[in-house]
């Protein structure tokens, strides 16, 4: 993956709204409803592992993990 683009402020429009703990498939399909979500926001969370968060902590740490395997360096990482 090339340098994300997405920003902070996307991740957190994206998980607005969330009501915790939230499987994977309720993130996606709430990012759907929601419309307007970032391209990049939504393929990311496409790639989390699929399990229930208990917060949004969480689902960002998972987040972060998703760009890391995608070989985005810590220090670039949107959140």
């Amino acid at each position: 993956m090339a340098k994300p683009h997405a920003s902070k402020s996307d991740y957190e429009a994206a998980f607005k709204g969330f009501h915790y703990p939230i499987s994977r498939a309720a993130i996606l399909n709430m990012g759907r409803d929601k419309g307007g979500l970032d391209r990049e926001v939504g393929y990311v969370l496409s790639l989390l592992p699929d399990k229930r968060y208990k917060n949004a902590e969480e689902i960002k740490a998972a987040v972060r993990d998703v760009y890391r395997s995608q070989g985005v360096p810590t220090e670039e990482l949107p959140l």
